[in-house]
């Protein structure tokens, strides 16, 4: 039976704070804005467990000392494929944390999250759905994501340099090392109430190291060591796919009116707090009362920022077009080009 290692819970959309105010009518405020991801789940699927199925009997827990010396004795000259059992437990923990940092997700992650396939097929089999139903079962989760497939090659490369000094006319010798490590990665995400397979991603890229040095032992002793390498490229497809299934939150500054008018001021005060539904009251009551087209116009545009923050992109947009027509401001205009961009890239699926 499994048993929970981790959970963890999703909150926000929006994360606000105040960045500065001005002397003039219109105060500055980051914010993080999520952009839709190219693989979106159905919103439905709110939590997943996460398990580890590639490991097999070509999979050993590599010593990083004594892996390191079997490249010293091939002269840093390899070509190599392995699989090891921590780089493929560190992608599904690093997968694990950066789903729930993006606010998309609860997040299982079993203690015994690896479970052993002895087929040793070239093609990753998929999932049992009698073991995939008690999974969720048991962890209360919607779906399984699995990594059904990991493995490294390794790329490496050594060699000595005559090079030739101008300023001194004379040659002396470099030290040259390179290595790359290429992996491949499959990912499946498991809907068993439904016995669908919702996604099949994989994943491939290549990261590179070099370096140089006129001495050899300082060229490998900052050199970055192999079982580190497969590690890093762990963490990298966990990043690409997190990237691919989850948002992308990315810092953005906005501005908003909190001068000229005293219910502007006070609705100043609930951004600064986050309360973000209380100066959308203010906001909409001083939008409603006899003020100047002015004052008015700033009402309107607060009220398009509250609706963005607050998720509601399309009455944000009506707000700015009405702040907009009201009294045009540059700062207003600009803002509409934004929430159409912002609009678009909410509706890619």
């Amino acid at each position: 039976m499994l048993n929970i290692f981790h959970r963890f819970k999703a909150w926000g959309v929006l994360i606000p704070a105040l960045l500065l105010a001005s002397c003039s009518s219109v105060s500055y405020l980051p914010v993080e804005i999520s952009h839709v991801p190219k693989e979106a789940l159905d919103p439905g699927i709110q939590s997943l467990t996460l398990i580890n199925r590639v490991v097999d009997s070509r999979f050993e827990d590599y010593r990083g000392d004594s892996l390191q010396q079997t490249f010293y004795k091939k002269q840093f000259k390899a070509d190599t494929l392995l699989y090891d059992i921590k780089a493929a437990d560190t992608l599904v923990i690093a997968l694990g944390n950066l789903l729930f940092e993006s606010g998309r997700f609860d997040i299982v992650i079993p203690e015994e999250r690896i479970i052993r396939d002895k087929s040793n097929s070239f093609f990753p089999t998929m999932l049992d759905w009698d073991l995939a139903d008690t999974i969720v079962k048991n962890f209360d989760t919607d779906g399984v994501l699995s990594l059904d497939m990991f493995r490294t090659r390794i790329v490496t490369d050594y060699k000595k340099e005559t090079l030739f000094d101008q300023s001194t006319s004379e040659f002396f010798a470099g030290y040259h090392a390179q290595m790359a490590v290429a992996y491949e990665s499959l990912f499946r995400i498991y809907y068993p109430s439904q016995k669908q397979v919702l996604k099949n991603i994989l994943i491939r890229d290549t990261l590179m190291w070099e370096d140089f040095d006129y001495e050899i032992r300082p060229l490998f002793n900052r050199f970055t060591p192999v079982k580190q390498a497969m590690a890093e490229a762990a963490i990298h497809a966990a990043l690409r796919l997190s990237e691919q299934i989850a948002p992308v939150w990315q810092r953005v500054n906005r501005s908003y009116f909190d001068k000229g008018h005293a219910m502007l001021e006070q609705a100043g005060l609930a951004v600064k707090s986050g309360d973000w539904n209380t100066a959308i009251q203010i906001w909409t009551n001083l939008a409603n009362s006899d003020v100047s087209k002015s004052v008015l116009s700033k009402a309107q545009y607060n009220l398009a920022l509250g609706y963005e923050i607050t998720g509601t992109i399309d009455e944000a947009i009506e707000w700015g077009i009405k702040s907009y027509n009201t009294q045009y401001r540059p700062i207003t205009y600009n803002y509409l080009e934004i929430l159409g961009l912002r609009k678009k890239q909410l509706e890619i699926k």
